[in-house]
């Protein structure tokens, strides 16, 4: 499988119910253009993201990006801002795609890919809350 086909399987791990009336965007910083790095590189440009997003007042939430046997996860963040913003901020990233969501729709958004963006469903049947 393609990691664009994927990236449209993803299901994400929350520790908080999500309000999804609100349009956000859902940016990792780990594993620059799909390329699996150290988890020690990981945490590093996950702790860059973070202090960036905080420079910048922009609220967030962390979340996890996973595939749907959990195989493979990814540490991300849920960014309240426009699109615009979050593909720019994605490009800074070196991200392959963010997810976008919008009216509780889901889309998967290419930045470094040359694919189209594609809906994806509703956010809500993607989300598995986790315990405190």
């Amino acid at each position: 499988m393609s990691l664009w086909e994927s990236y449209k399987t993803s299901i994400f791990f929350c520790h908080q119910a999500l309000n999804c009336d609100m349009d956000f965007a859902i940016i990792s910083a780990q594993n620059p253009a799909g390329v699996t790095e150290h988890p020690y590189l990981n945490l590093r440009r996950d702790k860059e993201l973070q202090a960036y997003l905080n420079q910048q007042r922009l609220p967030h939430r962390s979340v996890i990006g996973s595939a749907p046997d959990r195989s493979f996860e990814e540490k991300s963040w849920i960014v309240l801002c426009d699109k615009g913003n979050a593909i720019a901020l994605a490009r800074q990233f070196e991200q392959n795609a963010i997810y976008w969501v919008e009216q509780g729709e889901l889309f998967l958004v290419p930045v470094l890919l040359s694919f189209g963006e594609e809906k994806l469903g509703r956010f809500t049947e993607r989300v598995i809350l986790l315990p405190d």
